[in-house]
């Protein structure tokens, strides 16, 4: 049941996509289609995620069910002075998202959540330039929050809650086998590349906090908190030498039981929401912003434990500095009631990444981006609704030039690299194409 890969996973699951940190964003399509810009208005279940103590709002039963559909590009220019271009294979990544809500008093309201607040991956070609530090990578975390809302007065409310991560992974890659040949020059040789694949899944807990101010009938702010979650994976790393591998190789590549280490950062959301009314008394056009802050400072380092592959009587120990660096996202979005049965929304942010150019690496390349965000809404009946979104993500190019990350690593016999080793450097160009539908239902 628990198989991992501890060797690369964790730089992996914190590199990045689509959201800062490997952070999926999208959690909800009526919120998506304003950005995400949705702490200081949580009027429907999504708040469950976005911010619990909203859910005040939400009188009777709700119910709200759906998806993203996520499908991203990548290219790399590179390792310099090469001008390879390795592109990514087409995939579609699908996290889920369901809501509940239920007022237990006027004062009292319960929520439960499940969505995929981590996750993707990539997939290049099985014999492209990079494939001993990536080749398949691909993650799946749920996440089940219960939460609890009670209105302290007639404008604020608090909220607690509970989070149980469940994730899941595969990753595969190649290895470069080599060996000395005995001689002065050249110093090694390569024989056929060993293979690596690993997958696993584990368990991890957390909290989070809300609060949900409603200042006059036009304006309302939200503040959330998610704690980090600290993990420490086990499972095993398995190695598929290549047909002409001499055993006394294979001996020597680290695998077995493995124990590696992880803590998640922290999110701090805060939201502003204003609403325009017209003559009739009736909401028809919302503006709202968003700051978003992760934490992602607490990723100083990977730290790999092999405890059953020995050196010198004691488990090899693999560690890598990473030393992330704090992120945030800023947002913008709007909400227009068109009619009585049709509202349409639209929204922009600017993602900022936390990884260095020294750290880039291509199981998910890292950039600053921006986002442009639509979205319409369709009342089908008084109490069934569907939302629908979509977001462009740009990714800005980068040119890395200062890279740490070698493209034949071979880490297991660092004593026969060559001189010269190749770096990461090169020109990494994203973009995403998200899709988001949501359906909901209220009693």
């Amino acid at each position: 049941m628990k198989k991992i890969v501890a060797l690369f996973f964790l730089v992996m699951f914190v590199s990045n996509t689509f959201g800062s940190g490997f952070q999926i964003n999208e959690h909800g399509a009526r919120a998506m289609g304003m950005a995400g810009a949705f702490t200081g208005l949580a009027n429907d279940p999504s708040a469950v995620y976005f911010n619990p103590a909203g859910i005040v709002q939400l009188r009777g039963t709700h119910f709200s069910i759906g998806s993203t559909f996520i499908m991203p590009s990548s290219q790399i220019t590179g390792p310099t002075p090469l001008t390879t271009e390795s592109k990514l294979k087409s995939a579609v990544f699908t996290p889920i998202n369901f809501y509940f809500t239920q007022e237990i008093t006027p004062d009292l309201f319960v929520g439960f959540g499940v969505n995929n607040p981590w996750g993707l991956g990539t997939t290049w070609e099985d014999d492209w330039v990079g494939k001993y530090m990536a080749v398949e990578t691909e993650i799946r975390t749920f996440n089940f929050s219960p939460v609890i809302a009670y209105k302290l007065t007639n404008e604020l409310s608090a909220a607690v809650g509970f989070n149980v991560f469940y994730s899941d992974v595969i990753i595969a890659r190649n290895i470069e086998v080599i060996v000395p040949t005995g001689v002065a020059n050249p110093p090694i040789a390569k024989i056929n590349d060993a293979k690596i694949r690993m997958e696993g899944d584990k368990l991890g807990y957390g909290f989070n906090a809300a609060l949900f101010f409603q200042a006059t009938k036009c304006l309302s702010m939200g503040l959330s908190f998610k704690s980090n979650v600290k993990l420490e994976y086990e499972g095993t790393a398995e190695v598929t030498p290549g047909a002409n591998t001499p055993p006394a190789v294979v001996a020597q590549l680290p695998k077995g039981a493995i124990t590696a280490p992880l803590n998640t950062p922290m999110v701090v959301q805060f939201g502003l929401a204003h609403k325009f009314f017209n003559s009739c008394n009736e909401n028809f056009l919302t503006l709202a912003a968003d700051f978003q802050y992760n934490g992602w400072s607490s990723y100083d380092k990977l730290e790999i434990t092999f405890s059953e592959f020995l050196v010198a009587g004691q488990p090899y120990v693999s560690t890598s500095t990473r030393d992330y660096k704090n992120s945030w996202i800023a947002r913008l979005g709007a909400e227009y009631m068109a009619s009585e049965m049709f509202t349409v929304r639209g929204g922009l942010l600017y993602d900022t990444n936390p990884v260095s150019d020294e750290k880039v690496d291509p199981t998910l390349p890292d950039a600053d981006r921006l986002g442009i965000n639509l979205g319409l809404s369709y009342q089908i009946t008084d109490n069934l609704s569907v939302d629908f979104a979509y977001l462009y993500l740009m990714f800005m190019e980068r040119t890395v030039t200062t890279s740490k990350e070698r493209v034949y690593p071979n880490q297991y016999h660092a004593s026969l690299y060559p001189n010269d080793p190749v770096y990461l450097n090169g020109t990494f160009k994203s973009s995403a194409h998200l899709i988001g539908l949501n359906f909901n239902y209220g009693l």
